[in-house]
């Protein structure tokens, strides 16, 4: 079928590809993120015009089409993941290179919260147990109770409720739960990786709700974290239609990029914050929101946009068999090079994970590339978001490859040798079935590697109790060193780094109840998801967790 839109697409207007993705969806039933059909290609936020773009530029000779059927309808097989020929991309690591630099026993705090999602339009009252994709809304109903916001079968509370967005009331709250367990003067900084917009379908949202929910955003952080700088990365929600995001050479420069918009529109906010420079908020201008920027303490933070592997944006099918169509990969590549050579150490922020589901394989597997040549050296820590989950991913080396033609297979890891560890923050919207939560780290003064951290949680099952008279209740949920450590074993200045928790995942193998620990916290102790209670279960969490690229994580 896509080979006959990409045919189509060749030699018709986009108007007319449109037309014929409408007809096709309407013929096929097919789900789409809007209301109907004509709404989600042709409406506000309307696919169509973008996706006659992809149609045109795909090709058989890379695999496009059978990577767009599978990942975005799940009818084809997953193409193979390329072999990458490292030496192009990069130089071997050298000799003085291959350890992490000794921790100085200082430590200082920095922030980091991810997915905010907050919902203008959330309406205290309304259905909070609703049929539509978003919850909480003034015209949300429940149509097996036959319920609206006139008799709601659950009321939505003013704090948050699990399958909606964040309320003001919960996000502001997020806040004074920081002001209450931490002494704010003494953050250093603060990392915010992503998702900021609400999940509406794509026909309720418009270029104006977005920079309206990106200004009012970035005002609130600054606002409620005086005089702390934030780094900010861009989410899958941070566009429109949301986690489209086109490369630079998609029109072979006859046109400009039809996202500038907002790359323009949210680095501006970060100068005139005085969170980036003025020339990292120009690059960010023209390159998908990424930049990279040096805090007052010395650690270079190198921000990407990781919507060019994310799986539902149709512009990652575009050449499918090149891993950086966008020249993300060698943004990321340069800025590690030149760090490397100045002996400065670097930390990553994006916002979907490399490893797992959401993650396209080949960009995926090129960026674990680049993960395994920087570290640990150079790279001190990675950090994501996206998942509303808090959990961990490992980098591994790979065994050593003997190829005449100088690829390498990205998944033939060597599990005896952990590299780096990815940190992915839990969400502040509840949305998905999660409590909301936020963490703080304790990072070496010179290192820069994490040598403690805490998670904080809101029970969203006590919003509708009267435990929440006053508001949301914050507490400390965990401390990693107590729980994953909790007789000492592990050195107190060491940091808690790849090493660290490829000895947690080997402890799992052998000790159960450890994997359910891991999988109940992932979720923040939510009420509402399953917990992990079988082997098959707990071997694919592990899996998970060793897993720092869509490519490894395929085979869990």
């Amino acid at each position: 079928m896509y080979e006959i839109f990409h045919l189509a697409a060749l030699t018709q207007t986009p108007t007319t590809i449109t037309n014929l993705l409408i007809r096709t969806c309407n013929h096929f039933d097919l789900t789409v993120n809007a209301a109907t059909c004509e709404s989600e290609y042709s409406g506000t936020g309307g696919t169509g015009p973008y996706l006659a773009q992809v149609f045109q530029k795909m090709s058989l000779a890379t695999q496009d089409m059978q990577a767009f059927c599978h990942y975005e309808m799940g009818l084809c097989d997953i193409p193979p993941v390329i072999e990458i020929d490292e030496s192009e991309w990069f130089s071997p690591k050298p000799a003085d290179k291959m350890t992490a630099p000794p921790p100085c026993g200082e430590t200082m705090q920095i922030i980091h919260f991810s997915d905010w999602h907050l919902d203008p339009r959330y309406d205290i009252g309304s259905e909070a147990n609703c049929s539509q994709s978003m919850c909480c809304r003034f015209d949300t109903t429940n149509t097996a109770l036959n319920t609206t916001v006139e008799n709601p079968s659950l009321p939505a509370s003013r704090w948050g409720d699990f399958i909606c967005d964040t309320s003001a009331d919960l996000g502001l709250s997020a806040f004074a739960s920081m002001h209450k367990f931490l002494d704010i003067s003494k953050t250093e900084f603060t990392i915010f990786t992503g998702d900021i917009i609400s999940h509406d379908p794509d026909d309720q949202q418009s270029r104006a709700y977005v920079e309206y929910e990106e200004k009012i955003s970035f005002e609130t952080f600054k606002a409620q974290l005086p005089g702390v700088p934030l780094y900010a990365t861009l989410g899958n929600h941070d566009s429109i239609p949301s986690g489209f995001n086109a490369p630079n050479n998609i029109n072979n420069g006859t046109a400009p990029n039809p996202m500038s918009w907002n790359y323009e529109f949210v680095s501006s906010m970060w100068e005139n914050d005085q969170w980036i420079s003025g020339d990292a908020a120009k690059y960010a201008a023209t390159h998908y929101g990424a930049y990279a920027t040096t805090t007052k303490q010395g650690l270079k933070i190198i921000s990407y946009n990781s919507d060019f592997y994310y799986t539902p944006n149709p512009y990652v099918y575009y050449n499918f068999t090149n891993p950086d169509v966008s020249g993300t990969m060698r943004f990321i590549i340069d800025e590690l090079e030149a760090s490397e050579k100045a002996g400065q150490r670097v930390w990553i922020i994006a916002h979907v994970p490399s490893g797992g589901g959401s993650a396209t394989t080949n960009p995926s597997a090129l960026f674990a590339s680049i993960v395994r040549r920087f570290s640990p050296a150079t790279i001190a820590g990675v950090f994501y978001g996206h998942t509303h989950q808090d959990s961990k991913s490992i980098y591994y080396d790979l065994k050593p490859q003997n190829t005449s033609s100088g690829l390498v297979n990205t998944t033939d890891i060597n599990y005896d040798s952990p590299l780096n560890v990815a940190w992915v923050c839990p969400s502040i919207a509840p949305r998905t079935n999660y409590n909301s939560g936020w963490v703080v780290y304790q990072i070496d003064k010179e290192t820069f590697e994490i040598v403690n951290s805490q998670t904080y949680w809101a029970n969203i099952s006590d919003s509708h109790s009267h435990k929440w008279d006053k508001g949301p209740v914050w507490e400390l949920e965990y401390d990693t060193r107590k729980t994953y450590d909790p007789e000492g074993e592990w050195p107190k200045d060491a940091p808690l780094n790849a090493t660290f928790f490829d000895k947690v995942t080997q402890k799992m193998e052998s000790d159960p109840s450890l994997v359910d620990r891991y999988s109940f916290l992932e979720t923040k102790q939510s009420s509402q998801v399953p917990v992990c209670s079988n082997d098959d279960c707990r071997k694919s969490v592990i899996c998970n967790i060793r897993s720092g690229s869509a490519a490894e994580a395929s085979l869990c």
